[in-house]
């Protein structure tokens, strides 16, 4: 964003050289090619892979959408801008440059606020969680978003515009002085210090809960698998690691933004200043996907599976992949004989559980389900391989207690941590 300042009339006899404007330049190009490549990745895995279809990653598709938005519009601009402090461009661009630059600045931090918000109430309020965690209610939530930062950032629009001087070309805030730092601190207050404040609030709330119940936690984990309890920490830290490296990328162009209101003299050092402070807002459109990637092992191992088959469209693959499983069950059904229907109908309540337990997993975020899958899966085969040594009687009432235990046990999932 710019903040009403244009980029040339330094009070330093020697300002930032070319070379210096090239390097900060070419860097911020290596940045926008590195994002807009990470988060298409992140969008190409939540299409295919089934598992990430949950409300954690709904919101980190509109992350990721957001930062190929930044960087794919805006980036080219406010190199070109930075880099030869000259605006080449018509007005219609400078507002449209201005507006969405900060519209990506807010559904970002807006994001941010939600996905805390619902870390929130997925630990401390989980049977709530449960009624709204929903991927339709995550869609609306989204458009929501959208709009209210749109509604925002409309004074960019409406204020900003190209001037012309003797020397240079500049895309500007086209106010008074006096508005000019109003509106600086309308924008740092209104995607930096609310949004910032409403984190830790959430944050701080959950830390408190989490130490004053300490034993009750303690029960619910040993009561629940130790995988399904990890994760939910997995995802709630990754929440976390992204607040907190969106608050330190933006943290220095807010430094910058603020301290302007009480001097204009431009010199060679806030020149050095804006350009590192902007090269940090641009890398947290880049870093997010590298943060997935870092904190889990599924969203890791997916990306790996899709660059390892450039060739095959990410959706039809997994479209064919899902209508021959499809074909697999029917036939395995289709072949089993009358004499064993008896067996058939316990295996139709173990798949049933099964299922059960895959859904309740979809309310996990970033979670492996086939792991989860196959753990469960292993136990009544070794159940009913040690069943062959004991009585019909015996197996039928072994068998029955397992199969009550279990759906007992899937049923508690939903309420652990």
């Amino acid at each position: 964003m710019n903040n009403g300042n244009s980029s040339s009339g330094y009070d330093d006899d020697d300002g930032p050289s070319l070379h210096t404007r090239l390097v900060f330049a070419s860097a911020w190009v290596l940045i926008a090619v590195a994002g807009i490549i990470g988060n298409t990745l992140v969008i190409v895995v939540a299409i295919r892979y089934e598992k990430f279809s949950n409300v954690t990653n709904c919101f980190i598709v509109n992350l990721a959408v957001t930062d190929i938005v930044f960087l794919a519009f805006c980036m080219p601009f406010l190199v070109v801008q930075y880099t030869f402090e000259h605006w080449y461009f018509n007005q219609t661009i400078c507002k449209l440059l201005n507006f969405t630059s900060f519209v990506s600045v807010l559904v970002t931090v807006l994001t941010l606020v939600i996905m805390t918000i619902d870390r929130y109430i997925y630990v401390v309020h989980p049977f709530e969680d449960i009624k709204w965690r929903k991927p339709r209610t995550v869609f609306l939530l989204s458009l929501i978003i959208w709009l209210l930062s749109c509604i925002f950032a409309s004074p960019c629009y409406f204020h900003y515009g190209v001037i012309n001087d003797a020397n240079y070309r500049q895309c500007v805030l086209l106010t008074e002085e006096e508005l000019q730092k109003r509106f600086r601190v309308y924008t740092v207050t209104l995607y930096y210090f609310i949004p910032l404040a409403i984190i830790l609030i959430c944050y701080a709330k959950l830390l408190y809960y989490v130490y004053s119940n300490e034993n009750k936690l303690k029960t619910r984990r040993v009561s629940s698998p130790v995988k399904w309890s990890k994760r939910r920490r997995t995802v709630t830290k990754m929440v976390a690691v992204v607040t907190l490296v969106f608050s330190l990328c933006w943290l220095p162009i807010t430094l910058y933004i603020v301290p302007t209101n009480f001097f204009d003299r431009r010199t060679a050092f806030l020149y050095y200043f804006k350009a590192v402070a902007h090269s940090f807002a641009y890398l947290n459109s880049a870093i997010n996907p590298l943060l997935y990637a870092f904190l889990n092992r599924s969203f890791r191992n997916n990306c790996e599976n899709i660059l390892s088959k450039p060739s095959c469209s990410a959706i039809m693959c997994k479209h064919d992949e899902t209508q021959k499983q499809k074909r697999s069950e029917q036939s395995n059904c289709n072949d089993e004989p009358k004499k064993h229907s008896s067996n058939i109908e316990k295996n139709v309540i173990i798949d049933n559980n099964i299922e059960l337990l895959s859904n309740d997993a979809l309310i996990n975020d970033f979670s492996d389900v086939e792991d989860e899958l196959q753990d469960v899966d292993t136990v009544p085969h070794m159940i009913i391989n040690e069943q062959n040594h004991h009585t019909n009687d015996t197996k039928k009432a072994y068998g029955a207690y397992f199969i009550h235990s279990k759906i007992d046990h899937n049923r508690h999932l939903t309420t652990t941590l």
